[in-house]
C-alpha cells in the first residue's frame, strides 16, 4: 500500500504580513497620499528651481568700497586720506534667480587699488569687485570703475588768534568810550590737516558781530575763521582750540585825567603805614580805563619799584608809558620820571652769616643745596638809629628757586637780603649765592595691579 505524502502549505512570515497590511492601509489612506504628493511635488520644484532656474541680472545697491591703508604704498610714504573716506557703488551680477533673490551688499567685496598712489593730491583709484562668500554668481558690472580720493601728509601748525569785530552802523561802543585790546581765553590755536592746505593758512581770525554798541566790558564767543593767501575753501582743515571754546573779552574804556603814582614792593614794615617821599612827572595823565572802574580808580601807577633798588639820598627812575598794561595813556606822554627822596637815611656794610642762608623752595626736577659761604659787603640802608642797632645775625637770605634757570652742578643765583628785627632798614641791591644742583631722582613707575 502506497504511502501518501501530504504537502504542507508554507505559512507566510508574520512580520511581512503586517508590513503588507500596513502598506495597503497607507495606500488606501487619502490623507497620507495627499501629504506624500505634496512632499514629492515640493522636492521636484526645488530640483527644478536649482537645476533649471533661469539666469537673471540684478543690481546690488550701496556696496561699500574698502580702502585698506595698512602696509599700503601711500601709508609707507606717510600719506593719509582726507575729505571723503566712505564710498559706495552699485554692482550688477548675473546669477540663477534663486541665488540672485538672496544677495546683499555683504556678499560682495569691492576694493580700491592704492598701488600707484605715490604723491599728494587727488588720485583716481581703480575698483575691483569679487564674491565675498561661496554663493554662485558672476559680477558683470559696476556703477563706476574709479573713485577720486584725496591723499596728503598730515601737518599741524600753531597760529596766534587775531580779533575782528564787526560793529553796527552807530559804532562798537557807546559815546565817549573806546575799545580796548581784546583779551582771549587762549592766545593761539592748532590748525591741522593735509599739509598742502595747512601751508596755505596765513592766520586765524576770531570774528564777532555786534548787534548794538557795547556799554561795558563784555565777554563774547567768536567764530574762528582761517585766513589764506587765496580764495580757496579749506574743507579738510580743522582748528583745535583745546578743551574749551575760545572766548574774547572786549574792554570798553573811558578816557579820564588822573594823578600819577608809583607802586612799591618789599617795603620794610615801618614804611607800610607811612608815606614814602616821591614825585612823578608829569603829576597827572589822561588815560583810558575800563568804564566799570571809573568811580574806583583814583590814580594811575606808572611802574613798580622794589625797595632793594633804593639807596640813601635821591633816587631817580624813568618808566615808559608804553609799559603800562592796565590802562592806556591817551595824551602825548611817552615816559614818566620818578624821584624817591631817601635823604634822611644812611648806609653801612654788613655780612650775612653762612648759617643764615637757606633754600625755602626747590625747583621741580632738581635738588639744590647752598655752598656754605658768608655774603660780605652787604649795603644796608636805614635811619642812623636803625643802622646802629643792626648786627650781622639780623641779615638773612631765603632762596626761592622755582623760577631760576637751573642746571646740574655749581652755579650762581642772585638773591635779596632780608633785614629782620628792624622796621626801617633794608638791603640795597642783590647778591650772589653759590648753589649745587643735582637732577632729582624720579620715583619708580608703579607696578600694574595684578
Amino acid at each position: 500500500m502506497k504511502k501518501m505524502h501530504l504537502k504542507r502549505k508554507t505559512e507566510p512570515d508574520a512580520g511581512q504580513a503586517r508590513a503588507k497590511k500596513t502598506r495597503g492601509r497607507l495606500i488606501d489612506n487619502n490623507k497620507f497620499m495627499m501629504l506624500f504628493s505634496l512632499l514629492a511635488a515640493f522636492g521636484i520644484w526645488i530640483w527644478v528651481a536649482i537645476e533649471k532656474s533661469p539666469v537673471v541680472d540684478v543690481t546690488i545697491t550701496s556696496v561699500p568700497v574698502q580702502i585698506d591703508m595698512e602696509n599700503s604704498v601711500p601709508a609707507q610714504l606717510n600719506l593719509q586720506m582726507f575729505g571723503q573716506t566712505e564710498y559706495y557703488v552699485d554692482v550688477t551680477v548675473s546669477a540663477k534667480r534663486f541665488v540672485a533673490s538672496s544677495l546683499t551688499p555683504a556678499d560682495i567685496s569691492v576694493t580700491a587699488q592704492t598701488n600707484f598712489v605715490d604723491s599728494a593730491g587727488t588720485k583716481s583709484l581703480q575698483l575691483r569687485a569679487a564674491a565675498a562668500n561661496s554663493k554662485d554668481f558672476e559680477i558683470t558690472g559696476l556703477s563706476q570703475n574709479y573713485i577720486d580720493v584725496y591723499f596728503d601728509t598730515y601737518k599741524e601748525a600753531e597760529f596766534a588768534i587775531e580779533p575782528k569785530i564787526n560793529a553796527p552802523q552807530e559804532g562798537a561802543v557807546i559815546a565817549d568810550c573806546m575799545l580796548g585790546d581784546p583779551v582771549f581765553s587762549r592766545s593761539s590755536v592748532i590748525v591741522s590737516g593735509p599739509a598742502t592746505e595747512v601751508n596755505s593758512v596765513t592766520g586765524v581770525l576770531a570774528v564777532v558781530t555786534l548787534d548794538a554798541p557795547l556799554s561795558a566790558t563784555t565777554t563774547l564767543q567768536p567764530q574762528l575763521q582761517l585766513q589764506t593767501d587765496s580764495s580757496e575753501t579749506l574743507s579738510n582743515v580743522t582748528i583745535d582750540s583745546g578743551d574749551s571754546d575760545v572766548t574774547m573779552t572786549v574792554p570798553v574804556l573811558k578816557s579820564v585825567v588822573l594823578p600819577t603814582t608809583v607802586t612799591f614792593r618789599n617795603m620794610p614794615a615801618g614804611y607800610l603805614n607811612a608815606s614814602v617821599p616821591f614825585t612823578v612827572s608829569p603829576s597827572s595823565v589822561e588815560a583810558a580805563i575800563p568804564v566799570e572802574q571809573v568811580d574806583s580808580v583814583t590814580a594811575i601807577s606808572v611802574g613798580t619799584l622794589d625797595f632793594s633798588e633804593l639807596d640813601s639820598g635821591y633816587n631817580r627812575f624813568v618808566f615808559e608809558a608804553s609799559d603800562i598794561t592796565d590802562y592806556i595813556v591817551t595824551d602825548k606822554t611817552t615816559r614818566f620820571r620818578v624821584t624817591v627822596d631817601m635823604s634822611g637815611t644812611t648806609s653801612a656794610t654788613f655780612t650775612v652769616p653762612e648759617g643764615n642762608i637757606s633754600i625755602t623752595a626747590q625747583q621741580d626736577g632738581f635738588a639744590s643745596t647752598v655752598i656754605p659761604a658768608a655774603i660780605r659787603n652787604v649795603r644796608v640802608i636805614g635811619t642812623a638809629e636803625e643802622i646802629a642797632a643792626l648786627t650781622n645775625d639780623m641779615l638773612y637770605v631765603e632762596l626761592d628757586l622755582t623760577q631760576e634757570q637751573l642746571q646740574a652742578g655749581e652755579q650762581t643765583v642772585q638773591a635779596h637780603v632780608i633785614v629782620r628785627g628792624s622796621t626801617k632798614a633794608w638791603a640795597n641791591g642783590t647778591y650772589a649765592v653759590r648753589i649745587q644742583s643735582t637732577a632729582a631722582q624720579q620715583p619708580p613707575a608703579s607696578e600694574p595691579a595684578g
